[in-house]
């Protein structure tokens, strides 16, 4: 009989972060059955959470930037000595298996999708007159859509990766790989049902903002497609289901800058964000707050300095875009806004700038006395990634260079750039991933779409790359993928392979 571990529901559900078990949860200190657990609704609801908690795991938020940012052209590992020592190897892509913040992702990636799939059984075999504040297939699409997310987050990081369709056991820590179009199609079959189930955003509860809605599983399904490169789909997909709400339900914010604000969280361009607050009783990892933006604010007085903006993304943003002032947190604005004893203590400074998107000012900046308090909310997808995921989309199709443009455009005025777009093909291809760099630079995308665009190589081997970076080596057929956490393999026996190193 499949078998729920009592510690993993009953008492980390209602905990942001979790504890250290290996990539499929382990039996302990004694067992429920599904039938024994799942007989409230509120056992329901506490299953989905148990699954939904990961997106707040500091260890899986930090691992945005350390995946998606210091490996790129955008930023580099900062922080203490020590921190850049132990980064260094990573940020040259020398990727290697024993690296922390490796098994932080994977183990992240897959409570998250063990939890999700024992919500999953768990609630599809309850009474629907249980179900009175929530839709039994509403807490079944949230988790189904939680399993997706997390499940495209590992096969973007590894490829081909073990499936679970069943509540774990034991023995399926012997699972082996599957290949990743298989992945790719459950990760679509679980958020199709999503899309199906979930409620649309204007119909949530202000005290639900935050969970997943049909909404965010449309946009994310259209970047699924994307990365297969599946344009058609991508396509219809946002023109279908996303587009026609714009602006009665979703359109830009005027201000770029006013989007990652605590004053305009779950704001009209938000279509996925994740929740975090301040809590006066918060202790180390029980905390609700975002560790990861405190991770990379100025050290010590406002974080750890971990992942820097380097000079070139500085000098990569066209003259007038108001982003590069919204992105790059400099000296100056530092000693601007911080009390002069704390800008004299700022140390491990490296290259003048830091997250803007992630600062909170000191008039605004709570709990700061422990480091996991800080109460900014994080942005996950939005309506200007869902306009560039389209304008890519009709891009590649090749029928309506005008239609891309057209919506590539958009991006670019609220940004203050006036001077609209005119290239056409290839060039206009580039514009798009050029203007994803700038809309979303230091939020972890730019490693991830250099590789599945396949500009990885060129860019990181360019000699502006090289002069800030000169150990980093691309090396195709083997730069594309992370390596899977050792431990994984040998907790596996070797069933779970490595990628290639």
């Amino acid at each position: 009989m499949k078998t729920l571990n009592k510690i993993l529901i009953l008492t980390l559900s209602a905990m942001t972060f979790v504890g250290c078990e290996d990539f499929l949860d382990k039996s302990a200190l004694g067992q429920l059955t599904n039938e024994e657990f799942f007989v409230t609704e509120d056992d329901a609801v506490a299953a989905v959470v148990g699954a939904t908690s990961i997106y707040k795991d500091y260890r899986y938020t930090r691992s945005i930037w350390s995946f998606g940012d210091i490996t790129s052209d955008d930023a580099t590992a900062s922080g203490s000595d020590n921190d850049v020592s132990a980064a260094r190897r990573w940020e040259n892509l020398a990727f290697h298996a024993d690296y922390g913040r490796i098994g932080d992702r994977w183990n992240a990636c897959f409570r998250a999708i063990n939890r999700a799939m024992q919500a999953i059984e768990g609630i599809e075999k309850m009474e629907a007159g249980i179900f009175k504040n929530y839709k039994q297939n509403y807490l079944i699409g949230e988790a189904y859509f939680t399993k997706a997310y997390f499940y495209f987050e590992a096969v973007r990081t590894w490829g081909d990766l073990p499936l679970i369709t069943a509540t774990p056991v034991l023995a399926d820590k012997n699972k082996r790989r599957s290949p990743k179009e298989e992945v790719y199609a459950l990760i679509e079959s679980d958020l199709t049902y999503a899309t199906q189930n979930l409620p649309r955003k204007k119909e949530l509860d202000s005290k639900d903002l935050g969970r997943a809605t049909s909404d965010a599983a449309w946009a994310l399904l259209a970047k699924v497609y994307l990365y297969q490169g599946k344009y058609a789909e991508a396509k219809k997909a946002i023109e279908d289901n996303l587009l026609p709400l714009v602006p009665a339900e979703y359109d830009l914010m005027e201000n770029y800058e006013d989007i990652f604000s605590m004053l305009h969280e779950h704001n009209k361009e938000s279509i996925f964000e994740i929740n975090f607050r301040h809590k006066s009783d918060d202790k180390g990892l029980t905390t609700t707050g975002n560790y990861s933006a405190y991770a990379q604010g100025p050290r010590p007085f406002a974080g750890y300095g971990g992942n820097q903006p380097l000079q070139l993304l500085a000098d990569a943003f066209e003259s007038g875009d108001e982003r590069k002032d919204a992105t790059l947190l400099t000296i100056q604005d530092l000693e601007n806004w911080e009390t002069a004893a704390d800008f004299s203590s700022l140390e491990f400074n490296r290259t003048g700038y830091y997250n803007q998107k992630v600062y909170i000012k000191p008039s605004e900046r709570i709990g700061t006395e422990s480091i996991f308090t800080m109460p900014n909310n994080l942005r996950i997808i939005r309506l200007s990634e869902v306009y560039l995921i389209y304008a890519e989309a009709v891009c590649k199709l090749g029928t309506d260079d005008a239609l891309a443009r057209e919506y590539l455009n958009k991006v670019r005025r609220r940004a203050g750039l006036l001077d609209n777009t005119t290239a056409t093909g290839e060039a206009l291809f580039d514009a798009i991933i050029n203007e994803n760099r700038y809309e979303f630079a230091m939020e972890g995308h730019r490693y991830f779409d250099l590789v599945r665009t396949g500009k990885a190589e060129a860019v990181l081997s360019s000699p502006a790359f090289k002069a800030v970076k000169p150990n980093a080596v691309f090396r195709p057929g083997y730069s594309e993928l992370f390596p899977i956490p050792q431990s994984e393999i040998d907790n596996s026996q070797g069933y779970i392979t490595q990628n290639p190193m």
